[in-house]
This record gives C-alpha cells, sequence and structure tokens, in this order.
C-alpha cells in the first residue's frame, strides 16, 4: 500500500472523531455493578481528548484500553462496554499514522458488530449509527472496508431503533446527500433540525452540533 492511499486513510480516520461522540455517556444501561468502573472510563476518555501532546495521549488511551477491556471480558454479555472500547480505538486513530489507524478503524467495526449482535438498541441505536458511518466514510476495498450497501443497512435500522433521534435522521440524512439522493435527504436532515433538544440530555451539546450540521447541509441545498 502506497504513501497515497495511506494519506487518503487518515484523512478519512479524522473526518470520523466527530462521531465517536455519539457514544459519550452511554453508562445509564449498565448494570450497578459496572456503572463506577466504565464511568471513570469514560471520564478519563473525555478528559484525555482536550490533551494536546500526542505521546501523553497515546500512553493514556492505551491504559483506558487495557482498562474497559477487563470489563468486557467481566461482562461478555453487556453491549456498553463493546461500544466504548470502539470510541477509544476510534479516537486513538485521530493520533495514529495511517497503517496502525486503519488496524485501529477494523478493530473497533469488530467491537460494535460484536455489541449489535448482542444488543441492537443498546445506547439508542448508537454502534448502528456509528457503524454505518464508517461503511460510508472509510476508503472501499482494497483500501479499506468501505460499503454503501452496508452503511445504508445499518443506518436504516438504526432508525429503526431510534426514529426520532437527532443523530439517527442525521447521518441518514448525509449519508444520502453524499449518494446525490438530495429531495430523498431534506425529510431526514429537517426532521434532525426540528426534534427538540432535552437541554438535561448529557449529550445536548453533541446533539445541538448535529443539528448545526443539517442547517448548514440543508442551506446549501438552497
Amino acid at each position: 500500500m502506497n504513501c497515497k492511499l495511506l494519506n487518503t486513510i487518515l484523512l478519512h480516520m479524522k473526518k470520523l472523531i466527530f462521531v465517536v461522540f455519539l457514544l459519550l455517556f452511554t453508562q445509564s444501561a449498565f448494570s450497578g455493578a459496572m456503572d463506577e468502573r466504565v464511568s471513570e472510563i469514560e471520564g478519563s476518555w473525555a478528559d484525555t481528548r482536550e490533551i494536546e501532546a500526542v505521546p501523553e495521549r497515546k500512553n493514556i488511551f492505551l491504559q483506558l484500553v487495557n482498562d474497559i477491556t477487563e470489563v468486557v471480558t467481566e461482562f461478555p454479555s453487556q453491549a456498553e462496554p463493546l461500544i466504548l472500547k470502539s470510541a477509544i480505538l476510534l479516537t486513538m486513530a485521530e493520533d495514529a499514522s495511517s497503517f496502525v489507524a486503519l488496524g485501529l478503524v477494523k478493530e473497533a467495526k469488530s467491537l460494535l458488530q460484536k455489541a449489535i449482535g448482542i444488543n441492537p438498541a443498546a445506547s439508542k441505536g448508537s454502534a448502528l449509527v456509528t457503524l454505518g458511518v464508517l461503511y460510508y466514510k472509510v476508503p472501499s476495498w482494497p483500501i479499506a472496508f468501505g460499503d454503501n450497501d452496508e452503511a445504508e443497512a445499518y443506518l436504516l435500522k438504526a432508525l429503526e431503533v431510534d426514529p426520532e433521534g437527532i443523530g439517527s435522521n442525521y447521518y441518514y440524512g448525509e449519508f444520502l446527500l453524499e449518494q446525490g439522493k438530495k429531495e430523498q435527504a431534506v425529510s431526514f436532515l429537517n426532521k434532525a433540525l426540528n426534534i427538540r433538544v432535552n437541554p438535561k440530555d448529557r449529550k445536548s451539546k453533541i446533539r445541538i452540533k448535529e443539528q448545526e450540521k443539517a442547517r448548514v447541509a440543508l442551506a446549501n441545498l438552497s
């Protein structure tokens, strides 16, 4: 694989980082035995993203991967720890070389698929949304695993799980736009824009950003 292709992979990885934050604060669905441990790992992960020094971030992320892997092993029937581990790996891809980034994304993909197999509705279908976005954002074979048909299938499943979700509607609308299906995209983008954001929701800032992206996309169509 030449340097140009590897750089293409890294560019796509960086574009995926915003999507990772669909996965923040998922522990409300965890069993009580996991809650404290997962909450601590999740908080450390969110704080670490604010650190600018790449070597320091890398070391902390590696420890967090080890910590969440222990939780995954202890609670194999729970989907949410798998989702959190995939989120940490995707964030690590931001700092990694192109080749390593691709490996991290592939591992995250496998974790998301496993989480979906356990409970597709976990965290309001966030694994479905994230996996759908991965499929249409990463390059296709032979570089990576990008596949628009798979992307649409997962995004439609996410809409079944959370039809009134801002994220599920926005990302399916974005997907349709990238496929040149502008008229179909408009209804999903409008729906995402018009869903009320609950200010008590810990994901409210993320939802507002998604709505702003929907607003910009619609403005660009007019």
